[in-house]
């Protein structure tokens, strides 16, 4: 019941203002009632069996007369429209395409029409007041969306209706969804009783309705592919780059030589990490040249900056190249030495049970790394006989130990050396302690397969975070590569895919971070 009272005394509110204030103005009357005509040409225009006074028809628009001349382009191509079937309802049976467009076309004519009933008896009208039409601005409103819904949807294996009217079909749907938007707000306006909100509404309404008539008259907007590059503009362009790179060379080589100090200390510096590196490497049992790990990205980097023809993309891929080479051996050192140490996590157990049982047979703990050695596979018999070896040659074995618990990312692994120093130093039945990290090592392997379930997808969705931006940038690399080197080739280009990279990077960070659980 309160809400009928409030629908009344809105109704009443709209009504009940006097008609002489008049809800448009004179010009804005003209404005619609052309808007009217056009709309109601642009119906007849789509129709094959139209009256030939259509074709030169004349009309008088806010004053002012002229002669509208059906384009030269509809009478073929309604015709086309009219055989082809691009629409089946069940009640209605297959819809032509010209019918389908026809429909929304007439339903602007109606709503135009209804919205002249509110204009004065001698602008011909009939003086009615918006809020007595809510009904039936809301009823155009929904046939009209479910119009457009048809003309969105409608296809066939040739074209899309946005290809249709030979290719204006795309600009005019545009308009028509202007002119939903500015239908659903007439609700809105009469609810609130704001005539010039209503006004405003109805009048963007007929300047859309026209804007679409006009497009009927103008040629359609194609896609125009861009100039292609003469042979010979390229191959100046190619010369002028390559004479720009190899001059940088030189000014580079220049630079270094008369700087023969500074150069001969960096060169220093870097072969000293170099051994650094190779040292640590081996210390992993890896076998690996550190220097091909810092001048092949370097190398691939300025690869693909030769390509692209471009000094600037040239150099800033090489110095992004040089950056990533400088931090690839670290890189490359930790994920190596983690999935080492996971391997040894799962081998620990089996070296723990065969260690305890060395010691229940009446051996000593070097006698049970010994057997280790021998008996388990790669990598933690080779850690266990390299404790041996350094044993052998004069290490103490709490040493030997310390040696390979800085050298194995291993948490369990450590938790084994400090019991078995303690052992050594103060005693103790070593054989439970190993038992009890046994047991750890199982609770801890059932909760980490645990953990590792329920963050798949956190982890998942870190690796979608991270490929997709560059997946889609390589499928419009596929489809506009010269338009998309020559973006990237300029500063702002560089500038945009560093940001990206950033942001990709820290986004990738926080992803992860969500499913980081620590056992």
């Amino acid at each position: 019941m309160k809400k009928l009272a409030a629908i009344i005394l809105m109704l009443g509110a709209f009504a009940g203002r006097p008609a002489e204030a008049g809800v448009f103005t004179q010009s804005e009357m003209d404005e619609i009632s052309c808007a009217a005509l056009k709309t109601q040409l642009f119906y007849y225009y789509l129709d094959p069996n139209r009256d030939q006074k259509v074709v030169n028809f004349p009309m008088t628009c806010k004053g002012v007369k002229s002669t509208y001349v059906m384009p030269k382009w509809v009478e073929a191509a309604v015709v086309e429209m009219s055989g082809r079937k691009v629409w089946r309802d069940p009640e209605e049976g297959e819809i032509s395409e010209a019918t389908l467009w026809q429909t929304p076309v007439s339903i602007v004519y109606e709503y135009l029409e209804l919205t002249r009933k509110t204009f004065p008896p001698e602008s011909g009208g009939a003086n009615i007041q918006p809020g007595l039409l809510v009904k039936e601005y809301a009823d155009i409103r929904i046939r009209f969306q479910m119009s457009m819904d048809r003309l969105y949807r409608a296809r066939t294996r040739e074209i899309t209706m946005g290809d249709s009217m030979d290719g204006r079909g795309r600009i005019i749907m545009s308009q028509f969804v202007l002119i939903l938007k500015e239908m659903e707000s007439i609700a809105d306006a009469i609810s609130s009783t704001n005539q010039r909100r209503y006004a405003d509404a109805v009048l963007a309404s007929a300047v859309l309705s026209q804007d679409a008539f006009r497009v009927l008259f103008k040629a359609p907007r194609r896609y125009e592919a861009p100039p292609k590059e003469s042979s010979s503009a390229k191959v100046m362009n190619t010369a002028l780059t390559m004479m720009g790179i190899i001059l940088m060379f030189l000014a580079v080589q220049a630079f270094f030589s008369m700087n023969d100090e500074k150069t001969n200390s960096m060169m220093g510096d870097y072969s000293k990490k170099v051994e650094v590196f190779t040292e640590a490497f081996s210390r992993q049992f890896i076998n690996i040249n550190v220097k091909y790990l810092v001048l092949g990205p370097a190398a691939l980097f300025a690869l693909l900056g030769l390509l692209t023809m471009n000094i600037l993309a040239f150099f800033f891929l090489s110095a992004l190249g040089i950056a990533i080479g400088m931090r690839t051996p670290q890189f490359v050192l930790n994920t190596m030495k983690a999935a080492r140490g996971r391997k040894i996590d799962t081998q620990l157990m089996d070296g723990l049970i065969l260690l305890s049982n060395c010691l229940r047979s009446g051996l000593d703990v070097v006698q049970g790394f010994e057997m280790v050695s021998k008996d388990l596979l790669p990598p933690i018999s080779d850690e266990f006989a390299l404790v041996i070896k350094n044993y052998q040659l004069g290490m103490t074995f709490e040493k030997a130990l310390g040696v390979m618990e800085d050298r194995v990312d291993s948490k369990m692994l450590a938790y084994m050396i400090r019991a078995i120093v303690l052992q050594r130093q103060m005693g103790g039945n070593l054989t439970k302690v190993f038992e009890r990290i046994v047991v750890d090592i199982r609770e801890e392997s059932k909760l980490e397969e645990k953990t590792k379930a329920m963050t798949a997808q956190q982890k998942i969705q870190s690796i979608v975070v991270g490929i997709m931006p560059w997946v889609m940038v390589g499928v419009m690399f596929m489809f506009q590569p010269a338009v998309m080197i020559k973006f990237y080739s300029t500063p702002i280009g560089m500038a945009t895919a560093c940001f990206c990279v950033i942001w990709v990077a820290i986004g990738m960070k926080v992803v992860a971070s969500l499913g980081n659980i620590r056992v």
